[in-house]
């Protein structure tokens, strides 16, 4: 059985770290009574009162080594197996409004009547009314499940999807709920669509940037939204 190095042990203890905490008690209740006085050998020789010692080996009951965590370099972004991208959230909830009270839709006036975060049907599928009021929570839960159904779907076939870390897939997230969820491959979107089939992932966030409707009302709102897309994208 390998032997701790209490050298290096103690080099790592933290007193935040609650196994390391745990494993200096255990020695506390274990070790015998003597070798835990002030006046011990060891603590003497500690101290530098002491430059030698004749402690003779403790026997004591076998138990698991307390962990200890030396720091760990940062890790460079990698894509998840989890591919619902927290960033995609983050970027949607920053650019959309958020209603908890049904309102019609901006455009005819009417249907579809919309909610939270630009959500027309309820969990059970069916439709929302005016006057249909919903709390926060609901809001949030039906824009995840909504991006799950209506949006991951077609962007899973991007290819390198499967490559992409989280910043990627949740650029191209925020940039189908915005402009559609079949905007890859479509005739309106050639220029994103070349970059992404053909992998040029350093020319995306410049892609992006060209769909804000130049010359309309809309376009600085949606020239913010295509510039912190594209960072996303950059940063992975």
């Amino acid at each position: 059985m390998a032997k701790v190095d209490l050298h290096n042990f103690f080099q790592y203890y933290d007193e935040k770290n609650p196994n390391h905490i745990k494993g200096i008690q255990w020695l506390e209740d274990n070790l015998p009574i003597k070798y835990l006085e002030d006046n011990a050998e060891w603590a003497e020789i500690y101290r530098g009162k002491k430059t030698s010692a004749t402690v003779a080996p403790v026997a004591v009951a076998p138990a698991p080594v307390p962990a200890w965590e030396p720091a760990t370099p940062p890790v460079a972004p990698t894509a998840s197996k989890d591919d619902f991208p927290a960033a995609g959230l983050k970027l949607i909830k920053e650019f959309e409004g958020c209603h908890l009270a049904a309102y019609p839709d901006p455009l005819s006036g009417n249907l579809p009547i919309t909610i939270g975060w630009g959500t027309t049907r309820k969990q059970d599928g069916s439709p929302f009314k005016l006057g249909d009021k919903i709390t926060q929570k609901t809001a949030d839960d039906l824009l995840i499940e909504q991006c799950k159904k209506e949006f991951l779907p077609p962007l899973r076939k991007i290819p390198g999807w499967k490559e992409m870390t989280d910043g990627k897939r949740g650029a191209l997230l925020s940039f189908a709920y915005n402009l559609g969820a079949g905007f890859y491959g479509s005739g309106d979107f050639n220029t994103i669509t070349k970059r992404l089939k053909n992998k040029e992932w350093d020319l995306v966030p410049d892609a992006l940037y060209l769909y804000r409707n130049p010359g309309s009302n809309v376009e600085a709102g949606l020239a913010r939204r295509r510039k912190a897309e594209g960072e996303a994208w950059k940063k992975g």
